[in-house]
């Protein structure tokens, strides 16, 4: 946890400069500003190699051991592909007369087994993420500790692997979700609460000591590269993603992303994940100012 600690510091402070906020917020309303267009949200990617060090086997054995599948070897393999389809769309624009436009976001990622021939090349997990919230782009930014306050968000998600039985996963949160600007670095922290399951049927017992209540997202731009570190503290153990990408030409960029500890994936969340993979991902609203 301090070392986590130590890099949110290098990020806040080795890079202060001006205007880049505005550069952000200038992006934001040109696609706005768009008729039809879907506006890009969690990162649109795909990574054909991605390679995972301690591949979950325990969540499959409800497969594995039929004896009818016996002859088919391991179901999740070590190598496979990962890919991940993220958007927004405006629902509503100046909503009741205030600054705040309301959105649908829905993210799906997949991990794609597409090198396990023996189990017909299967979609091993999937998960949906539809939300809907409001959104206030502030037309003045708010100081804070040296930054900008620029957004502010807060509404409601689903999440769920679409699965059955033992395979099933999902859960519902509400969130606050805000954008904080310091120089060339965007800092974006999520705080949630998760909300009871209605069948009282806890498909993620313990979600609080994996995956914590929120996450943060850090965004350093550098030249024409972009670095990302999310971090998932939940109160026992906690997971990190580190990204980096850099422009192959317009509107693609090359991407490569490493991920260690927990809450990577729904099916994955209380399994420890070492991953590494390299792919293409979409240029987004930082990513096009850094270009």
């Amino acid at each position: 946890m301090k070392n986590i600690f130590a890099l949110l510091l290098i990020f806040q402070f080795v890079s202060y400069g001006d205007g880049f906020e505005r550069e952000i917020k200038k992006e934001y309303e040109e696609l706005l500003n768009k008729k039809y267009a879907l506006l890009p949200h969690k990162g649109t990617f795909l990574i054909p190699f991605s390679y995972n060090n301690t591949p979950n086997t325990d969540s499959y054995k409800i497969l594995t051991q039929r004896s009818e599948f016996q002859d088919r070897g391991t179901y999740n393999k070590s190598l496979e592909a990962e890919l991940q389809i993220s958007f927004l769309f405006l629902v509503s624009k100046g909503t009741f007369g205030s600054n705040f436009n309301v959105f649908v976001g829905y993210t799906q990622q997949s991990w794609w087994q597409v090198y396990n021939k023996p189990w017909s090349r299967q979609f091993r997990e999937t998960n949906y993420n539809p939300e809907v919230f409001a959104r206030n782009v502030f037309n003045e930014p708010v100081n804070f500790l040296g930054g900008n306050i620029v957004a502010l968000d807060f509404g409601y998600m689903h999440q769920s692997n679409g699965q059955i039985q033992e395979l099933s996963r999902s859960w519902d949160r509400l969130f606050v979700r805000s954008a904080f600007v310091f120089g060339k670095t965007v800092i974006s922290p999520t705080l949630w609460y998760r909300l009871p399951d209605p069948d009282k049927k806890d498909e993620n017992p313990d979600t609080e000591k994996f995956i914590g209540f929120g996450e943060i997202r850090i965004d350093r731009v550098y030249g024409r590269n972009r670095f990302g570190l999310r971090v998932i503290p939940g109160t026992h153990s906690m997971g990190a993603e580190i990204s980096h990408s850099y422009p192959l030409s317009e509107g693609v960029r090359l991407f490569t992303k490493i991920n260690y500890g927990y809450g990577m994936s729904l099916i994955d969340y209380n399994h420890k994940t070492q991953r590494i993979g390299v792919g293409i991902t979409l240029t987004d609203l930082l990513s096009a100012v850094s270009n």
